[in-house]
């Protein structure tokens, strides 16, 4: 278990940078959501549009990482990395100076962007500068960060909006992401190797075809339900299919024609490939959006305070860990099986935290013994969707179906954030028209919102056995 060789005088310190880099990016998105009641209060938007706050993130994320990633292969990761930290230090100073919603947003959506640029380079880099293989290898190091960065952020959102040194309040948070940002840049600048840069040109009309299949599904949804879902939301959403195969046309003729692909028309080809990606979108549209929904319902349905809300929402990603490390001993099983395993177990967390918002003084120990049975769900079929999608692909191709993969991981999110806070926020106003207080009506959301996870996992149990059924052959009776 050796160490690559490095062009980094400092390789250990350069690990350390890129580690810290993708916890950093990945705890955002968790300290956003355990912030999102004090922004509204702050900020005083009308809940619709409070809740573009995480999408607008999700969406430059989803867009950002293809061409980001490309990017990092064709100019170096290191000056990848480096714009993208200095991005995110204006973003997240941005965001904690910000006065209205409007900036917020904004910023939202340039934070976004530069972490698209930022994750894509890490992975990169800590498979180069860690060691090659075993437990302790350099992308074993980067998972294990990224899941102890979603484990404590929750509690560190929590304890800073609880304690609120300085007053500064939820723009505190947004505060230490810029020192983390500065820190990203000048730790980067000392240690972090030069890259080798790739001839090859980029695939401008690919990236177009991409962000505009993207576009034309997720802006939809969020415009959709700030105007009252008009009908003709439905036609750009229906105009995403002819780009997508706009797309898989122009990729062919690209690879006929030795050009460069922002995808590898191999990986398109492949019917497990692309079925396991579309999967991985549709599990993610189950997570984060519903742990907004539940960050809110538990603040201002269960009043919770923040600190405490962050040690539930922790219980969720401490669940995905610990499927991770248990799925991981578990490779021989069959990809579906496990598959409907880790959607029996979110589905049951998710029906157990809809009884608690019903219980009438619960509790916050078994909400995050709830969330922690939803997070060994997730776990487990995030392992077998990613296991999936690299039998399926040719070895050549890992990682370009890796990063696909995790740039529809990031579209599933967003769209996620739309379809929970459709329920959430229709679930809430019922209440209110019917007489119910506050805090009610935003336990009732809470309960609502639950059985949107309940739904997707159900339809996809309901999938794989009908899979399992029709690979079965027929017995016939002799005559």
């Amino acid at each position: 278990m050796s160490a690559p060789p490095s062009d980094s005088s400092h390789p250990r310190l350069a690990l350390v940078v890129v580690l810290f880099a993708a916890a950093t990016t990945i705890m955002d998105i968790s300290l956003l959501i355990i912030s999102l009641p004090a922004i509204g209060r702050d900020l005083a938007p009308d809940t619709a549009t409070l809740a573009l706050v995480p999408l607008a993130f999700s969406l430059a994320f989803a867009l950002g990482l293809l061409p980001f990633g490309r990017l990092g292969d064709l100019k170096g990761r290191r000056q990848v990395l480096l714009a993208g930290a200095a991005v995110w230090v204006v973003a997240s100073l941005s965001m904690a100076l910000a006065t209205s919603i409007v900036v917020l947003l904004a910023s939202r959506l340039l934070a976004g962007f530069a972490a698209a640029a930022l994750l894509p380079q890490a992975m990169a880099l800590a498979a180069r500068l860690g060691p090659s293989e075993g437990r302790m290898s350099g992308i074993g190091l980067f998972i294990a960060t990224t899941a102890c960065g979603s484990i404590l952020s929750p509690v560190l959102g929590g304890a800073v909006l609880t304690l609120d040194p300085g007053g500064f309040g939820w723009r505190l948070i947004f505060l230490y992401e810029g020192l983390a940002g500065l820190l990203i840049v000048a730790g980067g600048l000392i240690t972090l190797p030069d890259t080798g840069r790739n001839r090859a040109g980029f695939d401008g009309p690919g990236v177009l075809l991409f962000s505009l299949a993207i576009l034309l599904v997720v802006v939809p949804l969020a415009i959709g339900r700030l105007a009252g879902w008009p009908v003709w939301i439905a036609l750009p959403i229906a105009a995403a299919l002819p780009v997508a195969l706009l797309l898989r046309r122009h990729l062919g003729r690209a690879a006929a024609l030795g050009k460069p692909q922002i995808l590898p028309a191999s990986l398109v080809k492949q019917p497990l490939v692309v079925g396991a990606v579309a999967l991985t979108a549709v599990v993610f549209t189950t997570s984060p959006g519903i742990f907004a929904a539940m960050s809110t319902a538990l603040q201002a349905g269960v009043g919770l305070t923040p600190d405490r809300t962050g040690l539930v929402l922790a219980a969720f990603p401490a669940g995905v860990l610990t499927a991770s490390l248990v799925v991981g001993r578990m490779r021989r099983q069959p990809i579906d099986r496990q598959l409907a395993l880790g959607a029996l177990l979110f589905a049951l967390g998710m029906l157990a935290i809809r009884a608690l918002f019903g219980a009438v003084e619960p509790t916050p120990a078994p909400f995050a013994a709830a969330h922690y049975l939803s997070g060994l769900g997730m776990g487990t079929l995030v392992n077998a969707l990613f296991r999936a999608v690299m039998a399926a692909s040719p070895p050549a191709d890992h990682g370009a179906a890796a990063g696909v993969q995790q740039a529809f991981q990031q579209v599933g999110a967003a769209l996620g954030f739309a379809m929970v806070d459709l329920v959430f926020q229709s679930a809430r106003l019922a209440a209110l028209s019917d007489g119910a207080g506050a805090a009610e009506a935003f336990r009732a959301a809470g309960r609502e919102a639950s059985l949107y996870p309940v739904a997707v996992f159900a339809v996809m149990i309901v999938g794989v056995l009908f899979h399992r059924l029709a690979r079965k052959p027929v017995a016939t009776g002799g005559e």
